[in-house]
């Protein structure tokens, strides 16, 4: 069943374009930044648009979702900001709920007591001629009050728990730094895949106390293996060392344990992370070695990877097999995805902001970010 289409105004419209052409071209490619962009999209699409309950606010923050995911189908971030904004919608309305409630409540007790002989038209009683008409000014004066004050605060409060999550997103990687020492041992070898900012925090904060080494894959063909040993060789109590990926599996064996950043967290604990992650994790399973995934709460998808190419994206194959190479590149194809599909049965725990986590338990953590918005995943396309 389609959707009810909400009208968008002209500027909402041209905040929207620019927002989806700076995401095509690649200005904003870091996934922080890429929630944030996203939050500070939808705080300022809820204060210039129009909007007189809940039920409008919530079609015009799926309508809008639906937009740019049809822009975007690739990029799992905006709906996890979208369902998480939905799930903040839906808590700060039951306030508002209790509040009509509560006059409801206190109009039927005044309306059910017996105020008959007060009123004029019964002709009798003590009650001065203009009770019953006090009574109505207050009545409807008091409804007025409270639904003014109802939508001009609900929407303050949007607004301050909006703030509030943006701060939450630009603190997240100091927030899952914190754990680190539970994690990381004195003098353990440590690989990590890739270029994460998540992990090099992670990492930075355990050699405040502890020194260890780490062991780099240069995560060919865009090396960004190499700005990641770089940032790490910036502390005098970590040793880094880059190893080629073809060299994975050789020196598992003396790996002690294996952290690693990720694009998202799908619904069943899988990853969708940077091409060469799937390759470390089974290595790491083969030779029992422990996966520690550290990932904010903002990269928790609710859908389930039915199809694991859905969500991926392919590169140019120029740095695998360069174009100058005339004659084989006419007689081979060349594929060069961006991302791989990690199982969740190679992972054995996340770490975010509030400590770790089995991948058994992502749907309590769903179910505690979301609540019934995560159904917006679902019915995205349905308009």
């Amino acid at each position: 069943m389609d959707a009810p289409a909400f009208p968008f105004s002209r500027e909402l419209t041209m905040y929207l374009d620019d927002f989806t052409t700076r995401m095509r071209r690649g200005q904003v490619t870091e996934s922080k930044n890429i929630a944030i962009e996203t939050v500070n999209l939808m705080r300022h699409v809820i204060s210039i648009s129009r909007w007189d309950n809940v039920e409008q606010l919530t079609m015009l923050i799926k309508a809008v979702g639906r937009k740019l995911i049809k822009a975007l189908p690739r990029e799992l971030l905006i709906v996890n900001v979208l369902c998480r904004l939905l799930r903040i919608v839906a808590e700060e309305s039951e306030s508002v709920e209790f509040v009509e409630d509560s006059w409801s409540a206190r109009r039927t007790r005044e309306s059910a007591s017996p105020r008959g002989a007060e009123t004029p038209a019964m002709g009798v009683g003590t009650g001065a001629p203009g009770a019953l008409m006090r009574t109505l000014t207050e009545q409807v004066s008091g409804r007025l009050d409270v639904e003014t004050m109802t939508l001009l605060g609900f929407k303050k409060n949007i607004l301050n728990e909006i703030n509030v999550y943006i701060s939450e997103l630009d603190n997240i990687e100091d927030d899952i730094a914190k754990n680190a020492l539970e994690y990381i041992h004195s003098n353990e070898i440590i690989l990590t895949c890739g270029r994460s900012l998540t992990v090099e925090k992670f990492l930075l904060k355990a050699a405040g106390k502890r020194k260890f080494h780490v062991i780099v894959t240069e995560c060919a063909p865009t090396y960004e293996g190499h700005e990641q040993a770089k940032a790490l060789a910036s502390s005098p109590n970590i040793e880094v060392v880059v190893i080629p990926d073809s060299a994975v599996f050789a020196i598992m064996s003396r790996v002690n344990k294996v952290i690693l950043g990720t694009r998202a967290v799908m619904a069943n604990g899988g990853l969708i992370a940077v091409s060469g992650t799937h390759m470390v994790a089974a290595a790491a399973h083969h030779h029992s070695t422990q996966v520690v995934v550290c990932a904010g709460p903002y990269k928790h998808s609710p859908w389930f990877p039915f199809n694991d190419d859905r969500f991926n994206a392919l590169v140019s194959p120029d740095a695998v097999l360069p174009y100058r190479e005339g004659d084989l590149v006419n007689n081979v194809d060349v594929i060069s995805p961006r991302y791989d599909y990690v199982p969740p049965e190679l992972v054995d725990i996340f770490v975010d902001s509030m400590g770790g986590h089995l991948p058994s338990y992502l749907y309590r953590l769903l179910q505690e970010n979301y609540g019934d918005a995560k159904d917006l995943a679902w019915n995205i396309y349905d308009s």
